[in-house]
């Protein structure tokens, strides 16, 4: 198994685990450089490119259906995404490999309406080193990874939706 693979594994396993460490799901702030391209079809179809969003925040989640703290952490990204609606904020969930009637059907049972991207060869979540899953980037109104947060969050309280307030406000601040 080529080490790359078996370390995602790894990661995948750990953050499964029921004692994964508190410090795991916090925010970290982002030291890897410039923000990797991030350019996928969604649902529709239509490619979706992260630099059309520049002056926005935005919520880069990556999951997959089988992934239980991906399903567990949804309705979380769904309630902040309807509490910032009509600011500068916008949620890009990348699915991790699972074909569109599968999402499709995943988005239907669980009434979920948020805006999904399909990287159907996993290379998108490669260059944005996604270790494990749910793996969570926040980008800031430049376009700038400001924070990542590896395993499950609840995104409408403590650090994690002081946070995204505080880089929703930069972004209100830029336009004046």
């Amino acid at each position: 198994m080529p080490n790359a693979a078996f370390a995602w594994l790894l990661a995948l396993a750990w953050a499964l685990l029921p004692g994964a460490s508190k410090a795991e799901r916090e925010l970290q702030p982002w030291k890897r450089g410039a923000t990797p391209a991030l350019a996928l079809p969604d649902l529709q179809g239509r490619t979706v490119d992260l630099r059309e969003l520049r002056g926005r925040v935005v919520l880069v989640n990556f999951w997959a259906t089988w992934c239980e703290p991906c399903r567990d952490e949804m309705p979380s990204i769904g309630r902040l995404r309807d509490r910032l609606a009509g600011k500068p904020f916008e949620v890009l969930l990348v699915n991790f490999g699972e074909g569109t009637p599968r999402i499709e059907e995943f988005l239907r049972r669980e009434k979920l309406v948020l805006p999904v991207l399909r990287d159907a060869d996993k290379t998108v979540a490669a260059a944005w080193r996604a270790g494990g899953l749910p793996m969570t980037f926040l980008v800031d109104a430049r376009g700038r990874v400001r924070y990542s947060v590896f395993g499950e969050k609840d995104w409408n309280e403590g650090e994690a939706l002081a946070a995204v307030e505080k880089l929703v406000a930069e972004a209100g601040n830029a336009g004046r």
